[in-house]
């Protein structure tokens, strides 16, 4: 708005010094300037107006605008924190696991478990080992170099007589653990398996795995008697 108000017409005012000027332009320059400073007002109070209003929408939708964006922003930058935070709780949590799958591993790796051993019927904690132990030498054929103790796995539950705890034996190396468990297929003595002591992760996995297993043989065998079944009809 001052630039245009204070605009000048080059071909109407002179600069000094800088082109020729006459009485014929002085008088023109005159009448321009009083008709000038007549519509000055009246002009100046339309762009204000017109600027006014036009800066006010502009200054509304601009701030529609960045409302706009910001609540857009703020909204993807809680998603993007609540999936890190997410992620990152996920993450903790494997580690968390895994660290304790190493651990319970490690601390298995020298054990041998059986199941379905009845338990003793002594009356202290010490005879009823005694005779785990005399178990594991004369029904199990461990040999006593090879074993370092022997233990029962979680708490008896006196509402069940016929409860049977897993018995749990710890081999000197792993030597001894890969012989007697048959390198970890499993070994039938008399009627008990000897497996190995596995954490719960890889006991889940050998369930799948076995459960797999099953399948792929269900579904063969299925396969197989459908083909059998054709060839008859044919024939």
């Amino acid at each position: 708005l001052e630039l245009l108000i204070n605009w000048k017409c080059p071909y109407c005012f002179v600069v000094p010094n800088t082109s020729p000027d006459s009485v014929e332009n002085r008088a023109i320059r005159a009448i321009l300037k009083e008709e000038i400073k007549l519509i000055t007002p009246a002009l100046t109070n339309s762009l204000k107006e017109a600027l006014k209003g036009s800066a006010e929408k502009t200054v509304d939708k601009a701030v529609r605008l960045y409302s706009e964006v910001t609540a857009q922003t703020q909204k993807k930058v809680l998603d993007d924190m609540s999936r890190e935070q997410a992620s990152e709780t996920v993450i903790s949590e494997v580690q968390m696991k895994m660290h304790t799958d190493t651990f319970e591993r490690n601390k298995r790796k020298l054990n041998l478990c059986v199941l379905k051993v009845p338990e003793s019927k002594k009356t202290t904690s010490k005879q009823r080992q005694e005779d785990d132990s005399k178990f594991c030498r004369e029904t199990l054929k461990i040999k006593k170099d090879d074993m370092i103790s022997c233990h029962r796995s979680g708490k008896l539950d006196a509402d069940k007589p016929d409860h049977r705890r897993p018995l749990i034996i710890q081999t000197r190396d792993e030597e001894s653990v890969n012989f007697y468990a048959d390198h970890g297929k499993g070994w039938k003595e008399s009627t008990y398996w000897i497996n190995l002591d596995l954490c719960k992760a890889d006991r889940d996995i050998r369930f799948l795995a076995r459960k797999e297993r099953k399948k792929r043989q269900l579904e063969a065998e299925k396969e197989r008697l459908e083909k059998t079944k054709g060839e008859s009809v044919k024939a």
